[in-house]
């Protein structure tokens, strides 16, 4: 079967084809005849997450070009004079005189032409690079078991050069290390390619790898030998990694994770992420290991209940999902698989797996065959609930006693677990146990150690570390250890997290306070977080503060994927000499999607509050404390894209009810965090209380005298708008307007309002002003001479958006005019002043 094709070379800015100038990379760039298997027919498409499939077959490429440029490619070379041109510019290391961080011109292309030819049977996929400024590197490996040499190349820029010295040596001890520990290389030659990378750090294919531009050396010393590693797993075995991405991209990844845990056995995080020793030792990470990241990573999703499994298609995964589970968790699955089995025995495994399966597709059933025929276990728990399900691994250490050790199983996933021995930081012995349900006594063995710990090296993906440790005298036997830290820090799994920020504040009410803030940390959720902010009031010498704590119980696989119980209060001075205090308490619960990659969230909550009576204080009288109920379900899009939400809301006091239902909806434009927004109230009172005026539906943005529920941080919450520039400071809900009209309109018993706010088009869009429109329909009009029921304002918002803005109606309806007055005292702002809202950390950090 033959056919003609044409391929028009893109810009290479969003693909792994293109071009960048004169530079080349030429992958994915022909008819790929599609994979037949066992499963039947695999025609695959490329995508943007997700690799490939391909068949083995015997390539004969040619490649007519200009003749100084330099190409890499898949296969054997053919042309000795070409051959002749490589060897020649591996011998000229003038190059390694320059600074070696410069980005070179291109220079004319000949006006002469070469055909290069290159060949290779049992391949499933061919790449080729070429650019005329390549500096070129020659090296080779002696493989350990035949002694067969291997012929290896690195091809690089004056960019970078400097990192691209050693390239040679971490392409050749990596193919050396995993010959060891797999099976020998599966070709004659090996290329590693500096390229214009725009889909990831770097790509595989059969022979040849292309590298991204590095951070450093080490950085690229870790791309070259994962990308090295993908040889045995994606070249040589062929397996469908679209379909089965763990079986190259999670065994990949083990094996560069075990290369650099033999090779650098104490690389610390902060030397990757952090790079300042000072800084390290200041947040007390100078001596967490480097892998920990991963497992990090991983508990944030496993954590929050959001993880997927991991033999799933590359096209169903969330895109952290993707990394996390396929890179993190799948990866570190095989190292506790290995840890297990011990070394020998796995890698036997692993060299029979690769002998059979060598160039014929194997299927995940065939791994867990020969890992079981070679090793006689039962591997079911790894291949078939591991790999297959989102069950947790969470095994407790409940009680010691005499030479024994009650364990109790607290996760779904029945696998096996290690247990040692400790004395300080020595490690007296390791022992693997099958897994179970339950709870069981193992015996220990004797020695002088004084600690039982499951896992202490972190070689099982265990989902709470806290319950893992138990001493064999004295009288807190399962106490952690407590670690404090100033701001904040990389939270270890192994140890309780004490954080504290020291805090000023300042209300007109309580004068300048002094406090510190308490949290455990807001990176990787916790079954149980608080914040608690206490100060101390130097006006009139009292105690004030905020705090919440929560509690979240996360169920496994069930329509709740978390719920949240949770309780918070706060106390700050009011008028009259009193405080007002405020607690909280209630439940949300976040629903489950069956599909992650579904960015529809769903969720309900009741929350019952009790609050001191605003009025009350308002007419300086000794206030006592309210009541109010909440419920109410959010129907949420989330993306870059268009994204909206639809809350239904419900409240309910024992003089009032009222329900709204409100609409947010971004039409995206100008980019992701540009375009028009859409707001759409409609609220109604059920019961409306005539005591409380301001308990009923509020046409403008509330001020702080208005908030009966005490929302958000209000420095001057008490003073009348606009006696102070702090009193210009509002809450944006119900019916929106900004102009200030409650105190003159009064409140409604319904309204309806529209929203309209827009980033400015084109380039102008980064100058941090909008213009708004606001519309709003009530239920009685103004009371004035223009007593219409339909209120208009216009105008723009400026400043820095979720911390500061100000917003001026320029243009308002008559019955505006006519409640307002000048135009000055229209001018109102807002304040996201709730810095330490966990939430709100959370969603900054990982988004």
């Amino acid at each position: 079967i033959t056919t003609p094709f044409r391929v028009k070379i893109p810009k290479g800015i969003t693909s792994r084809l293109g071009h960048i100038g004169e530079s080349y990379q030429i992958s994915q760039w022909y008819p790929k005849p599609a994979v037949y298997d066992n499963n039947g027919w695999h025609p695959m498409s490329y995508l943007d997450q997700g690799e490939f499939y391909s068949e083995f077959g015997s390539f004969d490429v040619s490649i007519t070009l200009p003749s100084n440029y330099v190409v890499g490619a898949t296969g054997n070379l053919q042309n000795v004079a070409e051959m002749e041109f490589l060897e020649k510019l591996s011998a000229d290391t003038s190059w390694m005189s320059t600074s070696g961080y410069n980005i070179p011109d291109f220079p004319p292309s000949s006006a002469q032409t070469k055909t290069l030819r290159y060949t290779e049977s049992r391949i499933h996929d061919f790449a080729w690079f070429a650019d005329k400024r390549f500096h070129v590197m020659k090296g080779s490996v002696q493989l350990p078991e035949s002694g067969r040499e291997i012929i290896t190349w690195v091809m690089f820029t004056d960019r970078q050069a400097g990192l691209w010295k050693k390239a040679p040596e971490y392409s050749n001890n990596a193919i050396s290390r995993f010959s060891d520990l797999i099976g020998e290389y599966p070709y004659k030659n090996f290329t590693a390619v500096q390229g214009a990378l725009s889909a990831g750090a770097g790509m595989e294919y059969p022979g040849i790898v292309v590298i991204g531009l590095a951070e450093d050396a080490y950085a690229l010393e870790v791309v070259i030998t994962h990308e090295v590693s993908h040889s045995w797993f994606y070249s040589a075995l062929g397996s469908n990694e679209r379909r089965f991405p763990f079986m190259d991209e999670s065994l990949a990844s083990a094996y560069e994770n075990r290369y650099f845990k033999e090779k650098y056995p104490l690389k610390k995080l902060w030397e990757v992420y952090l790079k300042n020793p000072k800084m390290a030792r200041f947040f007390k990470i100078d001596d967490m290991p480097l892998e920990q990241m991963q497992e990090l990573e991983w508990l944030v999703q496993a954590r929050s209940n959001q993880e997927q499994v991991a033999n799933l298609s590359a096209e169903e995964y969330s895109p952290v999902n993707y990394n996390t589970i396929i890179y993190n968790k799948a990866a570190q699955g095989f190292n506790y698989l290995r840890a297990y089995l011990g070394d020998d025995s796995f890698d036997a495994a692993m060299q029979a797996y690769y002998h059979k399966w060598k160039f014929h597709h194997p299927q995940p059933t065939d791994l867990q065959l020969v890992f079981e025929s070679q090793t006689n276990k039962d591997l079911s728990w790894f291949f078939n609930d591991f790999l297959t399900t989102t069950k947790r691994l969470d095994y407790k250490a409940v009680r010691i006693k005499d030479q024994q050790l009650l364990i109790k199983n607290r996760g779904e996933l029945v696998s096996p677990f290690a247990i040692s021995g400790l004395s300080s930081d020595s490690v007296y012995f390791v022992k693997w146990i099958d897994g179970f349900k339950g709870q069981q006594w193992v015996d220990i063995p004797v020695g002088d150690f004084t600690e039982i710990m499951l896992d202490p090296l972190h070689q099982m993906p265990e989902l709470f570390r806290l319950n893992n440790n138990i001493r064999k005298t004295g009288i807190f036997k399962k106490a952690d250890p407590i670690r404090t830290q100033f701001y904040f820090t990389i939270e270890d799994p192994d140890k309780r997290s004490i954080m504290y920020i020291p805090a000023v504040n300042w209300n007109r009410e309580d004068g300048f306070m002094l406090g510190i803030a308490l949290h455990n940390g807001f990176l990787v959720p916790k079954p149980i977080e608080y914040f608690v902010m206490p100060f101390y009031s130097f006006l009139n010498t009292d105690l004030a503060g905020f705090g919440n704590i929560s509690y979240n119980i996360t169920p496994y696989n069930k329509l709740i994927r978390m719920a949240t119980i949770s309780l918070e209060g706060a106390r700050f001075g009011a008028p009259g000499n009193q405080n007002y205090h405020k607690v909280k308490t209630g439940l949300t619960l976040n629903f489950r999607n069956d599909n992650v990659n579904n960015q529809i969230k769903q969720k309900v909550y009741g929350y019952y509050i009790a609050a001191t009576n605003l009025y009350q204080i308002e007419q300086l009288e000794k206030a006592s404390m309210s009541s109010f109920l909440q419920f109410g379900y959010q129907f949420k899009k989330a993306g870059f894209i268009n994204p909206f939400s639809i809350q239904a809301s419900v409240e309910l006091n024992e003089t009032f009810q009222k329900t709204a239902l409100e609409l947010n909806y971004k039409y995206s434009y100008y980019g992701t965090e540009n375009g028009l927004d859409i707001r759409l109230f409609a609220g109604a009172m059920l019961q409306t209380s005539e005591a409380v005026p301001f308990y009923a539906l509020s046409a403008s943005g509330r001020s702080g005298r208005e908030l009966y529920l005490y929302q958000g941080t209000y420095p001057d919450r008490f003073t009348v708008f606009p006696e102070s520039l702090l009193s210009r400071q509002m809450t944006l809900s119900e019916g929106g307007l900004v102009s200030p009209l409650n105190e003159k309109l009064g409140y409604s018993e319904w309204l309806i309002s529209l929203t309209l706010t827009s980033s400015l088009p084109g380039k102008m869009s980064r100058i941090p002003v909008k213009p708004f429109v606001n519309v709003l329909l009530n239920d009685h009009g103004s009371g004035t001479a223009y007593n219409s029921p339909l209120f208009f304002e216009a105008g723009l918002k400026a400043g820095i958006w979720d911390i500061i803005e100000v917003y001026v109606p320029m243009l308002v309806s008559r019955n505006i005019e006519a409640n307002t007055g000048v135009f000055k005292d229209r001018i109102r702002i807002i304040l996201n002043l709730d810095i330490f809202n966990q939430e709100k950390l959370k969603a900054r950090f990982w988004r």
